[in-house]
């Protein structure tokens, strides 16, 4: 299942980006779009070409979810410490390596927890455990979407034919909720027949 990038920017970079990240489902939005409420659920990328652009939007409100791309001067840039930076022009072996690092390395927010790569974290008490990777996938995508269909879930993420019957995605759920609850975690996960929720 493709993961979600959110690309912002005011100028037409769709092709590049989709040829570069083939693996991601890129939405493109306007810089205007940003909703600074809405803190580390998905990959951001923002681009920045001149001083018109950065008129739009609040960088130092951005998080550490946010990528900024841009070639104007530092001192134009007014963004917070935790922001990441990649000034242009660099190659495009560079560019994709830099962006590429940026995507593995997100932290996920939620409530009271975060996941860093595979560590599930009580932002609370500092308890911890580790999710596989299935685990990863199923609790990463029901925390940026908030509720979703069993039967996506198996047939996207654990590639699961609707014709197959089996009991693996209750068991991944079984392990996830077990995981939440070792670490004293106030997230749910709510069956209700073949939906999902996730909240507190």
């Amino acid at each position: 299942m493709k993961k979600k990038l959110n690309i912002y920017s005011n100028n037409n970079i769709s092709k590049f980006f989709s040829s570069l990240f083939f693996d991601y489902q890129i939405n493109l939005m306007k810089l205007e779009a940003i909703d600074y409420s809405i803190k580390n659920l998905c990959s951001n990328i923002v681009i920045i070409n001149n001083d018109k652009d950065v008129s739009c939007i609040n960088l130092n409100q951005l998080d550490e979810s946010y990528l900024i791309i841009s070639n104007l001067n530092l001192n134009k840039l007014n963004i917070a410490k935790n922001t990441k930076l990649i000034k242009t022009p660099i190659s495009i072996n560079q560019f994709k390596y830099s962006i590429e690092v940026f995507l593995e390395n997100l932290t996920v927010y939620f409530h009271d927890i975060s996941i860093d790569k595979e560590k599930l974290i009580n932002l609370n008490n500092n308890s911890f455990c580790y999710l596989t990777k299935k685990e990863l996938e199923i609790l990463t995508y029901l925390i940026t979407e908030k509720k979703a269909k069993k039967s996506f879930i198996r047939e996207n993420i654990l590639k699961i034919k609707s014709s197959v019957e089996t009991n693996s995605l209750d068991s991944h759920l079984t392990r996830i909720r077990k995981k939440l609850n070792k670490i004293s975690a106030n997230v749910k996960i709510i069956t209700k027949s073949d939906k999902l929720l996730i909240t507190i």
